[in-house]
């Protein structure tokens, strides 16, 4: 496993909390049917509750099956924008330092992801890298239409 996965999640985070933060000067933003704050609440609440505890299974040799995690049903009103933004970011530390320290025969164990097939924690970082992208592209459309 390479530092450069490690440093496109930093990079892709930094941007989805970038653009979260800018368009949140708009109240009624919102991408699809959730605004801003149900955005970035969504983004800790996956990190948290999907990532982390699957990427360390994973590497714990569990050989774990995983199904497609969704929260999308979650209510999120009880969650400040800056409040998820934080504990995402401090997630995203987490998982980053703890995919760091692993050993070679760790980063080669495997799960199973329904829809993805057999996962390594590197396959599993790179679906968390394309699950930002997503939003990110929503949000870069959000962008293009409050600057009309």
């Amino acid at each position: 496993m390479s530092d450069d996965i490690f440093d496109r999640l930093v990079s892709s985070q930094q941007l989805v909390i970038a653009m979260l933060r800018i368009a949140a000067e708009d109240s009624s933003a919102r991408v699809g049917a959730w605004n801003l704050r149900d955005i970035a609440a969504h983004m800790a609440a996956t990190e948290r509750d999907c990532y982390e505890p699957r990427i360390r299974a994973i590497a714990a040799g569990e050989n774990p099956s995983f199904d497609f995690f969704t929260n999308d049903e979650t209510d999120f009103s009880g969650i400040q924008l800056e409040d998820a933004l934080d504990e995402w970011s401090a997630t995203r530390a987490q998982v980053i330092g703890y995919a760091r320290s692993l050993n070679d025969e760790q980063r080669l164990l495997t799960g199973h992801h329904e829809p993805y097939g057999e996962v390594t924690v590197e396959r599993y970082l790179e679906i968390a890298l394309e699950h930002d992208r997503a939003h990110l592209r929503g949000l870069e459309r959000l962008a293009g239409e409050l600057t009309r």
